[in-house]
Protein backbone atom coordinates (compact mmCIF):
# COMPACT_ATOMS: atom_id res chain seq x y z
CA UNK A 1 0.00 0.00 0.00
CA UNK A 2 1.19 3.20 -1.17
CA UNK A 3 1.20 6.43 0.84
CA UNK A 4 2.46 10.15 -0.17
CA UNK A 5 5.87 10.20 1.85
CA UNK A 6 7.80 10.72 -1.07
CA UNK A 7 7.26 11.48 -4.92
CA UNK A 8 9.81 9.05 -6.78
CA UNK A 9 8.42 10.53 -10.34
CA UNK A 10 5.63 12.71 -11.91
CA UNK A 11 4.42 13.56 -15.14
CA UNK A 12 2.80 17.38 -15.48
CA UNK A 13 -0.26 17.12 -18.32
CA UNK A 14 -1.51 20.72 -19.70
CA UNK A 15 -4.35 19.98 -22.12
CA UNK A 16 -6.57 23.46 -23.72
CA UNK A 17 -9.66 21.94 -24.58
CA UNK A 18 -12.92 23.33 -25.96
CA UNK A 19 -16.61 22.88 -25.37
CA UNK A 20 -18.20 21.41 -28.45
CA UNK A 21 -21.65 21.08 -26.50
CA UNK A 22 -22.54 23.02 -23.67
CA UNK A 23 -21.53 22.01 -20.43
CA UNK A 24 -23.26 23.08 -16.66
CA UNK A 25 -21.09 22.65 -13.45
CA UNK A 26 -23.52 23.93 -10.56
CA UNK A 27 -22.61 26.01 -7.36
CA UNK A 28 -24.93 27.08 -4.73
CA UNK A 29 -28.60 27.94 -5.62
CA UNK A 30 -28.08 25.89 -9.18
CA UNK A 31 -25.89 28.63 -10.36
CA UNK A 32 -23.12 28.00 -12.50
CA UNK A 33 -19.28 27.88 -10.41
CA UNK A 34 -17.96 31.22 -10.95
CA UNK A 35 -14.44 31.96 -9.47
CA UNK A 36 -15.33 34.79 -6.77
CA UNK A 37 -11.61 35.88 -7.20
CA UNK A 38 -11.22 35.97 -11.29
CA UNK A 39 -14.76 35.94 -12.53
CA UNK A 40 -14.45 32.78 -14.73
CA UNK A 41 -16.26 29.75 -14.82
CA UNK A 42 -14.60 26.40 -13.77
CA UNK A 43 -14.97 22.91 -13.32
CA UNK A 44 -13.68 21.85 -9.97
CA UNK A 45 -11.18 19.39 -9.43
CA UNK A 46 -13.69 17.21 -7.78
CA UNK A 47 -15.66 16.65 -10.64
CA UNK A 48 -12.65 16.36 -13.35
CA UNK A 49 -11.22 13.18 -11.13
CA UNK A 50 -15.09 12.02 -10.37
CA UNK A 51 -15.85 11.59 -14.11
CA UNK A 52 -12.55 9.90 -15.09
CA UNK A 53 -12.25 7.32 -12.13
CA UNK A 54 -15.51 6.89 -13.37
CA UNK A 55 -15.03 6.02 -16.96
CA UNK A 56 -11.35 4.16 -15.46
CA UNK A 57 -13.08 1.91 -13.47
CA UNK A 58 -15.76 0.71 -15.37
CA UNK A 59 -13.40 0.38 -18.61
CA UNK A 60 -9.65 -0.11 -17.97
CA UNK A 61 -9.43 -1.09 -14.33
CA UNK A 62 -11.75 -4.21 -14.50
CA UNK A 63 -11.40 -4.87 -18.12
CA UNK A 64 -7.13 -5.31 -17.11
CA UNK A 65 -8.20 -7.51 -14.40
CA UNK A 66 -5.69 -5.67 -12.34
CA UNK A 67 -4.56 -6.46 -8.76
CA UNK A 68 -4.21 -2.59 -7.59
CA UNK A 69 -5.76 0.27 -9.16
CA UNK A 70 -2.96 1.99 -10.22
CA UNK A 71 -4.40 5.62 -10.95
CA UNK A 72 -7.22 6.18 -8.16
CA UNK A 73 -6.00 4.24 -5.09
CA UNK A 74 -8.29 2.42 -2.98
CA UNK A 75 -8.37 0.10 0.06
CA UNK A 76 -5.73 -2.10 -1.58
CA UNK A 77 -3.83 0.37 -3.21
CA UNK A 78 -3.55 3.60 -0.93
CA UNK A 79 -3.24 6.97 -2.03
CA UNK A 80 -4.63 7.82 -5.66
CA UNK A 81 -1.46 8.76 -8.14
CA UNK A 82 -3.56 10.96 -10.05
CA UNK A 83 -3.99 14.99 -9.06
CA UNK A 84 -7.04 16.69 -11.04
CA UNK A 85 -6.54 20.56 -10.43
CA UNK A 86 -9.46 23.42 -11.19
CA UNK A 87 -10.01 23.67 -14.85
CA UNK A 88 -10.70 27.48 -15.51
CA UNK A 89 -11.54 28.96 -19.03
CA UNK A 90 -9.29 30.99 -21.19
CA UNK A 91 -11.71 34.18 -21.33
CA UNK A 92 -12.02 36.35 -18.29
CA UNK A 93 -15.62 36.36 -18.07
CA UNK A 94 -18.72 34.52 -18.15
CA UNK A 95 -21.05 36.92 -19.25
CA UNK A 96 -21.16 36.52 -22.82
CA UNK A 97 -21.05 32.45 -22.41
CA UNK A 98 -23.86 31.48 -20.66
CA UNK A 99 -26.77 30.44 -22.17
CA UNK A 100 -30.34 29.35 -20.66
CA UNK A 101 -32.93 26.78 -22.41
CA UNK A 102 -36.19 25.21 -21.15
CA UNK A 103 -36.16 22.21 -19.04
CA UNK A 104 -38.36 19.79 -16.79
CA UNK A 105 -37.41 19.01 -13.60
CA UNK A 106 -37.31 15.44 -12.28
CA UNK A 107 -36.72 13.87 -8.89
CA UNK A 108 -33.00 12.95 -9.80
CA UNK A 109 -33.38 10.11 -6.91
CA UNK A 110 -36.47 8.05 -8.70
CA UNK A 111 -36.02 9.91 -11.82
CA UNK A 112 -40.37 10.53 -11.56
CA UNK A 113 -41.88 13.62 -13.11
CA UNK A 114 -45.07 13.63 -11.16
CA UNK A 115 -45.61 16.93 -10.30
CA UNK A 116 -45.06 16.62 -6.32
CA UNK A 117 -42.43 18.36 -4.13
CA UNK A 118 -38.60 16.67 -3.63
CA UNK A 119 -35.85 18.20 -1.48
CA UNK A 120 -38.32 21.46 -1.73
CA UNK A 121 -38.52 22.09 -5.02
CA UNK A 122 -41.62 20.84 -7.19
CA UNK A 123 -41.16 18.11 -9.02
CA UNK A 124 -42.28 17.87 -12.81
CA UNK A 125 -42.26 21.61 -12.90
CA UNK A 126 -40.32 23.47 -16.33
CA UNK A 127 -37.33 25.40 -15.00
CA UNK A 128 -34.61 27.46 -17.25
CA UNK A 129 -31.21 25.22 -17.61
CA UNK A 130 -28.49 27.48 -17.48
CA UNK A 131 -25.27 26.15 -18.88
CA UNK A 132 -22.01 27.94 -20.55
CA UNK A 133 -21.81 27.27 -24.09
CA UNK A 134 -20.03 25.29 -26.63
CA UNK A 135 -17.04 27.34 -28.34
CA UNK A 136 -15.23 27.79 -25.11
CA UNK A 137 -11.63 27.27 -24.36
CA UNK A 138 -10.78 25.36 -20.82
CA UNK A 139 -7.00 24.78 -19.84
CA UNK A 140 -6.65 21.39 -17.55
CA UNK A 141 -3.57 20.72 -15.72
CA UNK A 142 -2.82 17.00 -14.18
CA UNK A 143 -0.17 15.52 -12.14
CA UNK A 144 0.63 11.78 -12.52
CA UNK A 145 2.56 10.70 -9.02
CA UNK A 146 5.08 8.02 -8.72
CA UNK A 147 5.44 7.17 -4.77
CA UNK A 148 6.56 3.52 -4.95
CA UNK A 149 9.51 2.04 -6.55
CA UNK A 150 7.69 -1.33 -7.00
CA UNK A 151 4.96 0.60 -9.68
CA UNK A 152 5.05 -0.42 -13.22
CA UNK A 153 4.64 3.49 -13.51
CA UNK A 154 4.64 3.48 -17.42
CA UNK A 155 1.45 1.21 -17.00
CA UNK A 156 0.16 4.04 -14.86
CA UNK A 157 1.26 6.44 -17.81
CA UNK A 158 -0.75 4.26 -20.70
CA UNK A 159 -3.81 4.30 -18.62
CA UNK A 160 -4.20 7.62 -17.93
CA UNK A 161 -3.47 8.57 -21.23
CA UNK A 162 -6.21 6.29 -22.36
CA UNK A 163 -8.06 8.65 -20.23
CA UNK A 164 -7.22 11.89 -21.88
CA UNK A 165 -7.92 9.55 -25.17
CA UNK A 166 -11.85 9.38 -23.99
CA UNK A 167 -11.92 12.70 -23.39
CA UNK A 168 -11.19 13.81 -26.51
CA UNK A 169 -13.30 11.52 -28.13
CA UNK A 170 -16.39 12.30 -26.43
CA UNK A 171 -16.72 8.98 -23.94
CA UNK A 172 -16.06 11.10 -21.03
CA UNK A 173 -18.40 14.30 -19.98
CA UNK A 174 -18.12 16.55 -17.42
CA UNK A 175 -20.82 18.03 -16.02
CA UNK A 176 -24.55 17.67 -15.32
CA UNK A 177 -26.98 16.99 -18.05
CA UNK A 178 -24.84 14.33 -19.92
CA UNK A 179 -28.05 11.80 -21.25
CA UNK A 180 -28.50 14.75 -23.77
CA UNK A 181 -25.27 15.35 -24.55
CA UNK A 182 -23.83 18.36 -22.15
CA UNK A 183 -19.91 17.97 -20.97
CA UNK A 184 -18.40 17.13 -24.18
CA UNK A 185 -14.83 18.51 -25.67
CA UNK A 186 -12.74 18.99 -28.02
CA UNK A 187 -8.66 18.46 -27.71
CA UNK A 188 -6.71 21.33 -29.26
CA UNK A 189 -3.48 20.29 -27.34
CA UNK A 190 -1.64 18.01 -24.78
CA UNK A 191 1.55 18.54 -23.84
CA UNK A 192 3.40 16.44 -21.23
CA UNK A 193 6.73 17.46 -18.77
CA UNK A 194 8.55 14.29 -17.27
CA UNK A 195 10.25 14.51 -14.28
CA UNK A 196 12.65 12.45 -12.43
CA UNK A 197 13.02 13.07 -9.13
CA UNK A 198 15.76 10.68 -8.29
CA UNK A 199 17.78 12.85 -10.90
CA UNK A 200 19.26 16.23 -9.49
CA UNK A 201 18.80 18.38 -12.83
CA UNK A 202 14.50 17.11 -12.73
CA UNK A 203 14.78 18.26 -9.49
CA UNK A 204 15.73 21.51 -9.42
CA UNK A 205 13.37 22.13 -12.83
CA UNK A 206 10.24 20.25 -11.19
CA UNK A 207 11.28 23.25 -8.34
CA UNK A 208 12.17 26.21 -10.36
CA UNK A 209 9.06 24.95 -12.61
CA UNK A 210 11.33 25.19 -15.44
CA UNK A 211 9.02 23.81 -18.39
CA UNK A 212 10.13 20.49 -20.23
CA UNK A 213 7.12 19.63 -22.71
CA UNK A 214 6.31 17.45 -24.98
CA UNK A 215 3.68 17.53 -27.20
CA UNK A 216 1.45 14.52 -27.45
CA UNK A 217 -1.00 16.12 -28.96
CA UNK A 218 -1.47 13.63 -32.26
CA UNK A 219 -0.72 10.19 -29.80
CA UNK A 220 -3.46 11.50 -27.80
CA UNK A 221 -6.13 12.24 -30.24
CA UNK A 222 -5.18 8.56 -32.10
CA UNK A 223 -5.25 6.70 -29.27
CA UNK A 224 -7.42 3.75 -28.84
CA UNK A 225 -10.91 3.70 -27.39
CA UNK A 226 -11.79 1.27 -24.58
CA UNK A 227 -14.91 1.50 -24.25
CA UNK A 228 -17.60 -0.28 -25.77
CA UNK A 229 -20.09 2.48 -26.59
CA UNK A 230 -21.55 2.34 -30.16
CA UNK A 231 -22.34 5.39 -32.13
CA UNK A 232 -24.67 6.22 -34.51
CA UNK A 233 -24.39 8.90 -37.39
CA UNK A 234 -27.10 10.48 -39.57
CA UNK A 235 -26.45 13.14 -42.30
CA UNK A 236 -29.22 14.49 -43.23
CA UNK A 237 -31.30 17.67 -44.76
CA UNK A 238 -34.78 19.02 -43.77
CA UNK A 239 -37.35 17.90 -45.74
CA UNK A 240 -40.00 20.47 -44.01
CA UNK A 241 -39.48 23.30 -42.17
CA UNK A 242 -38.96 23.13 -38.80
CA UNK A 243 -39.04 24.77 -35.12
CA UNK A 244 -38.06 24.31 -31.91
CA UNK A 245 -38.73 27.98 -30.24
CA UNK A 246 -36.95 29.38 -28.49
CA UNK A 247 -38.53 30.44 -25.04
CA UNK A 248 -37.87 33.95 -24.72
CA UNK A 249 -39.88 37.76 -25.18
CA UNK A 250 -39.59 38.80 -28.89
CA UNK A 251 -39.68 42.77 -29.20
CA UNK A 252 -42.16 44.14 -30.87
CA UNK A 253 -41.38 43.78 -35.01
CA UNK A 254 -39.65 40.52 -34.01
CA UNK A 255 -40.89 36.90 -35.07
CA UNK A 256 -43.38 35.87 -32.03
CA UNK A 257 -41.29 32.26 -32.41
CA UNK A 258 -37.87 31.55 -33.58
CA UNK A 259 -35.45 28.15 -33.34
CA UNK A 260 -33.32 27.66 -30.17
CA UNK A 261 -29.19 28.74 -31.27
CA UNK A 262 -26.33 27.77 -30.00
CA UNK A 263 -23.62 30.06 -28.01
CA UNK A 264 -22.11 30.59 -31.67
CA UNK A 265 -25.58 32.34 -32.85
CA UNK A 266 -26.37 29.08 -34.68
CA UNK A 267 -29.72 27.26 -35.18
CA UNK A 268 -29.52 23.78 -33.35
CA UNK A 269 -31.76 20.83 -32.86
CA UNK A 270 -31.24 20.13 -28.98
CA UNK A 271 -30.70 16.96 -27.70
CA UNK A 272 -33.26 17.04 -25.70
CA UNK A 273 -35.89 17.37 -27.77
CA UNK A 274 -34.12 14.57 -29.98
CA UNK A 275 -34.09 12.17 -27.49
CA UNK A 276 -37.67 13.00 -26.80
CA UNK A 277 -38.61 12.36 -29.82
CA UNK A 278 -36.26 8.75 -30.07
CA UNK A 279 -38.68 7.94 -26.82
CA UNK A 280 -41.74 8.49 -27.80
CA UNK A 281 -41.64 6.50 -31.22
CA UNK A 282 -39.42 3.27 -29.38
CA UNK A 283 -42.69 3.61 -27.02
CA UNK A 284 -45.41 3.61 -29.96
CA UNK A 285 -43.50 0.74 -31.57
CA UNK A 286 -42.94 -1.65 -28.50
CA UNK A 287 -46.63 -1.16 -28.13
CA UNK A 288 -47.60 -1.77 -31.66
CA UNK A 289 -45.22 -5.50 -31.61
CA UNK A 290 -45.16 -7.71 -28.83
CA UNK A 291 -41.81 -8.75 -29.94
CA UNK A 292 -40.72 -5.63 -28.31
CA UNK A 293 -40.14 -6.18 -24.77
CA UNK A 294 -40.56 -3.10 -22.04
CA UNK A 295 -37.04 -3.87 -21.19
CA UNK A 296 -35.34 -2.36 -23.95
CA UNK A 297 -36.99 0.81 -23.39
CA UNK A 298 -35.70 0.21 -19.82
CA UNK A 299 -32.39 -0.51 -20.43
CA UNK A 300 -32.29 2.46 -23.73
CA UNK A 301 -33.66 5.45 -22.29
CA UNK A 302 -33.57 4.74 -18.09
CA UNK A 303 -36.73 3.80 -16.13
CA UNK A 304 -38.30 5.58 -13.15
CA UNK A 305 -39.20 4.37 -10.23
CA UNK A 306 -40.45 5.21 -6.63
CA UNK A 307 -37.76 2.41 -5.38
CA UNK A 308 -34.30 4.01 -5.51
CA UNK A 309 -32.25 0.69 -6.45
CA UNK A 310 -34.30 0.05 -9.56
CA UNK A 311 -33.99 3.29 -10.96
CA UNK A 312 -31.36 4.12 -13.42
CA UNK A 313 -30.56 6.59 -16.06
CA UNK A 314 -30.31 7.01 -20.02
CA UNK A 315 -28.28 5.02 -21.30
CA UNK A 316 -28.39 6.71 -25.16
CA UNK A 317 -26.81 10.55 -25.59
CA UNK A 318 -28.06 12.78 -27.90
CA UNK A 319 -25.74 15.48 -29.14
CA UNK A 320 -27.10 18.66 -29.80
CA UNK A 321 -27.13 18.97 -34.01
CA UNK A 322 -26.30 22.24 -35.47
CA UNK A 323 -28.23 23.42 -38.82
CA UNK A 324 -26.01 23.99 -40.97
CA UNK A 325 -26.31 26.08 -44.28
CA UNK A 326 -29.68 27.14 -42.63
CA UNK A 327 -31.98 29.40 -44.76
CA UNK A 328 -35.45 31.13 -42.71
CA UNK A 329 -38.91 31.46 -43.46
CA UNK A 330 -42.01 33.07 -41.80
CA UNK A 331 -45.08 31.89 -41.11
CA UNK A 332 -48.38 33.64 -39.91
CA UNK A 333 -50.60 31.51 -37.65
CA UNK A 334 -53.64 31.70 -35.83
CA UNK A 335 -54.27 31.54 -31.67
CA UNK A 336 -56.47 28.76 -30.53
CA UNK A 337 -58.77 30.05 -27.49
CA UNK A 338 -58.43 26.52 -25.30
CA UNK A 339 -61.33 27.58 -23.44
CA UNK A 340 -64.05 27.98 -26.28
CA UNK A 341 -62.46 25.83 -28.83
CA UNK A 342 -62.28 28.59 -31.25
CA UNK A 343 -60.13 31.58 -32.72
CA UNK A 344 -58.27 34.13 -30.37
CA UNK A 345 -59.59 37.84 -31.66
CA UNK A 346 -56.37 40.19 -32.38
CA UNK A 347 -54.02 36.84 -31.80
CA UNK A 348 -51.99 36.82 -34.96
CA UNK A 349 -48.60 35.02 -34.74
CA UNK A 350 -45.41 34.96 -36.14
CA UNK A 351 -42.91 32.06 -36.19
CA UNK A 352 -40.01 32.20 -37.87
CA UNK A 353 -38.52 28.32 -39.17
CA UNK A 354 -35.69 27.08 -40.27
CA UNK A 355 -34.32 24.65 -43.15
CA UNK A 356 -30.56 23.14 -43.61
CA UNK A 357 -27.98 20.06 -43.29
CA UNK A 358 -28.36 18.20 -40.22
CA UNK A 359 -25.21 15.54 -39.04
CA UNK A 360 -27.05 13.93 -35.97
CA UNK A 361 -24.74 12.07 -33.41
CA UNK A 362 -26.06 9.64 -30.49
CA UNK A 363 -24.12 7.37 -28.16
CA UNK A 364 -25.51 3.81 -26.74
CA UNK A 365 -23.61 3.06 -24.12
CA UNK A 366 -23.53 -0.57 -23.42
CA UNK A 367 -21.77 -0.51 -20.10
CA UNK A 368 -23.85 -3.63 -18.01
CA UNK A 369 -25.43 -5.30 -20.81
CA UNK A 370 -23.48 -8.76 -21.87
CA UNK A 371 -25.93 -8.70 -25.21
CA UNK A 372 -27.32 -5.54 -26.83
CA UNK A 373 -28.28 -6.10 -29.84
CA UNK A 374 -32.07 -5.96 -29.96
CA UNK A 375 -31.42 -2.50 -27.90
CA UNK A 376 -29.19 -1.57 -31.57
CA UNK A 377 -31.91 -2.93 -33.54
CA UNK A 378 -35.00 -0.66 -31.63
CA UNK A 379 -32.36 2.62 -31.78
CA UNK A 380 -32.25 1.59 -35.56
CA UNK A 381 -35.47 1.03 -36.48
CA UNK A 382 -36.20 4.25 -34.53
CA UNK A 383 -33.83 6.25 -36.55
CA UNK A 384 -34.84 4.44 -39.93
CA UNK A 385 -38.35 6.25 -39.13
CA UNK A 386 -36.50 9.62 -38.74
CA UNK A 387 -34.16 8.99 -41.87
CA UNK A 388 -37.35 8.74 -43.78
CA UNK A 389 -39.28 11.42 -43.15
CA UNK A 390 -41.56 9.55 -40.70
CA UNK A 391 -41.04 10.99 -37.62
CA UNK A 392 -40.55 14.77 -36.97
CA UNK A 393 -38.74 17.11 -34.97
CA UNK A 394 -39.80 19.80 -32.86
CA UNK A 395 -43.42 21.33 -33.03
CA UNK A 396 -46.08 21.84 -35.65
CA UNK A 397 -46.42 18.24 -36.57
CA UNK A 398 -49.79 18.57 -37.27
CA UNK A 399 -48.99 21.13 -40.12
CA UNK A 400 -46.27 18.53 -41.45
CA UNK A 401 -43.11 20.78 -39.63
CA UNK A 402 -39.86 18.92 -38.80
CA UNK A 403 -39.49 16.21 -40.98
CA UNK A 404 -35.98 15.06 -42.27
CA UNK A 405 -34.54 13.42 -45.18
CA UNK A 406 -31.25 11.49 -44.46
CA UNK A 407 -28.49 10.53 -47.11
CA UNK A 408 -26.56 8.53 -45.02
CA UNK A 409 -26.54 6.39 -41.75
CA UNK A 410 -23.67 5.44 -39.83
CA UNK A 411 -22.87 2.58 -37.10
CA UNK A 412 -20.81 1.89 -35.57
CA UNK A 413 -19.87 -1.28 -33.29
CA UNK A 414 -17.01 -2.49 -33.25
CA UNK A 415 -16.84 -2.11 -37.01
CA UNK A 416 -18.23 1.12 -39.32
CA UNK A 417 -21.31 -0.20 -41.36
CA UNK A 418 -22.48 2.66 -43.45
CA UNK A 419 -25.93 2.83 -44.88
CA UNK A 420 -26.41 5.33 -48.50
CA UNK A 421 -30.02 6.05 -48.82
CA UNK A 422 -29.22 7.24 -52.50
CA UNK A 423 -27.68 4.01 -53.62
CA UNK A 424 -28.08 1.25 -50.70
CA UNK A 425 -25.59 -1.00 -50.27
CA UNK A 426 -26.68 -4.63 -49.60
CA UNK A 427 -24.22 -5.45 -46.83
CA UNK A 428 -25.01 -2.27 -44.86
CA UNK A 429 -28.84 -3.45 -44.80
CA UNK A 430 -28.26 -7.11 -43.96
CA UNK A 431 -26.08 -5.95 -40.98
CA UNK A 432 -28.54 -3.47 -39.53
CA UNK A 433 -31.10 -6.32 -40.60
CA UNK A 434 -29.49 -8.70 -38.30
CA UNK A 435 -29.89 -6.53 -34.90
CA UNK A 436 -33.18 -5.60 -35.97
CA UNK A 437 -34.17 -9.45 -36.76
CA UNK A 438 -33.09 -10.21 -32.62
CA UNK A 439 -36.13 -8.45 -31.70
CA UNK A 440 -38.14 -11.53 -33.42
CA UNK A 441 -36.34 -14.01 -30.91
CA UNK A 442 -37.67 -14.55 -27.52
Amino acid sequence: MIYKNRIIETIQYKVDAVTVSPISIKGDEDNLKVDSITGKFYIPGSSIAGAFRNYYENYIYKKNNNSQNLLFGGSDAGMNRVVCYDAFTVEKSVGQMISTRPGLRIDRRKLTEACTFSMGRKVGSKFKRQFVNDGVRFLFVFELNNYDEECNFNIAQEQFELLLTALASGDILLGSNKTVGFGRFKINSVYRSVYNLRDYNDVVKYLLREVKEENITESILEGKRVSKNVRFKIKAKTATPLLIKEEVVRSSGEPDGINIRNGNNEYVIPGSSLKGVLRLQAEKLAKTFPCIDDSLITNIFGIKSDKDDEAHISRLICYDTVIKNSKTGLYNKIKIDYFTGGVQQHALLTEETVMGDLEIECVFNTFGLEQYDKEIGLILLVLRDLCTENLNVGGGYAVGRGYIKASMLELIDGQKVIYNFDSPDKLAENKFNSYISKLMVG
